[in-house]
């Protein structure tokens, strides 16, 4: 039996279907859509936004300048944590914010989904902010995304009128809510809020306040409607060890604490009885004008004296210090750096 003409049949059919197949990817590599300068804006806006951000250098600002609280003029102390999460079911850009006064992680301030999306007519990014019907149910979910599996528009309220419309200036992105639009409380005594908002790499701003619907009397706000200058905060992992018998020297892992580096705070007791505090800080220093990243160990708590402190350059990956009955390191949070802490001290 003759073959040839088989396989010739045969080669012939496999070049047609990968005509077939090149022809149908160029098709549709054709009818691509093109991203419009708002929708990439919009990405870029997603892939700076999420982190932790804290403004605790602003207060120590405020402080010498004379203001030492709110009551004063000064800010308020704001951690804010701010996630991208997939929650199909609202929509493709959304964030989950969740932001806590006082370096106290249970003194909760904001809770809000953001829903972000391109609107082509008003050439901006528009956010609506999404109130959670059951917020306690899902407040940490910044560090456990799946709390907010399955959550749906159903769960969340989105108020008319109080959505923000971001634009882009350089590499800031600010929005700002429409004139007396986000409107509230009961009849008679009708509010609005007045929240603005700026992001930039390594840096998130907001200020608010409520202003009376009738008299634009302003109701509350803060610093006089100044800007709260969030900082972008690097998460640490920081051994604290101390002695195995007292006068030894520091060989005993006693804690291994989560700490960031805007203020970050951990509290512990010393095996001598004394109630210790641990701070991570970017500190500026007028004298050298510059930045300075810094431990510091006080007695008591941060209004205590200082037992002692270290320092380096901003944007170091580690830090530490060691008077001999103490011994603090601190490393970016990273899996690799996690187990090379367990493995220094494996009998602790």
């Amino acid at each position: 039996m003759d073959t040839t003409i088989d396989i010739s049949r045969s080669s012939e059919a496999r070049v047609l279907a990968t005509l077939a197949l090149l022809l149908a990817a160029q098709a549709a590599t054709a009818q691509e859509r093109s991203y419009t300068r708002v929708e990439r804006e919009l990405d870029a806006l997603m892939a700076i936004w999420p982190g932790d951000y804290d403004n605790r250098e602003q207060l120590q600002t405020d402080s010498d300048q004379g203001r030492k609280s709110v009551e004063t003029g000064a800010h308020l102390r704001v951690h804010s944590q701010v996630r991208r999460v997939d929650l199909p079911a609202i929509g493709p850009h959304v964030l989950y914010v969740e932001e806590y006064r006082d370096n106290d992680p249970q003194r909760i301030f904001r809770q809000r989904i953001y829903v972000l999306s391109a609107d082509e007519k008003a050439q901006a990014i528009r956010l609506e902010l999404g109130f959670l019907k059951d917020g306690k149910k899902l407040l940490g979910a910044h560090k456990d995304p799946s709390k907010l599996a399955g959550l749906t528009r159903e769960g969340i309220s989105i108020l008319a009128g109080c959505e923000l419309l971001i634009r882009r200036d350089s590499d800031v992105f600010e929005g700002r809510m429409a004139p007396k639009a986000c409107v509230f409380g009961e009849t008679g005594r009708k509010r609005y809020s007045d929240y603005q908002l700026r992001v930039r790499p390594g840096q998130f701003e907001f200020r608010d306040r409520t202003l009376d619907a009738a008299t634009d009397a302003v109701l509350e706000q803060a610093a006089d409607f100044g800007w709260n200058l969030l900082r972008r905060a690097r998460p640490f992992v920081c051994m604290i060890d101390v002695p195995r018998q007292p006068g030894g020297p520091p060989v005993v892992t006693q804690h291994y604490a989560e700490v960031h580096d805007q203020g970050g705070t951990f509290a512990f007791k010393h095996p001598d009885g004394r109630d210790m505090v641990m701070t991570l800080r970017n500190f500026w220093s007028y004298e050298m004008r510059r930045d300075t990243f810094v431990v510091v160990v006080q007695q008591g708590n941060e209004q205590g004296p200082t037992l002692v402190y270290g320092w380096g350059a901003p944007g170091s990956d580690r830090i530490g210090v060691n008077p001999g009955y103490l011994r603090v390191q601190c490393d970016l949070d990273t899996a690799e750096n996690r187990e090379l802490q367990q493995r220094l001290r494996p009998t602790s």
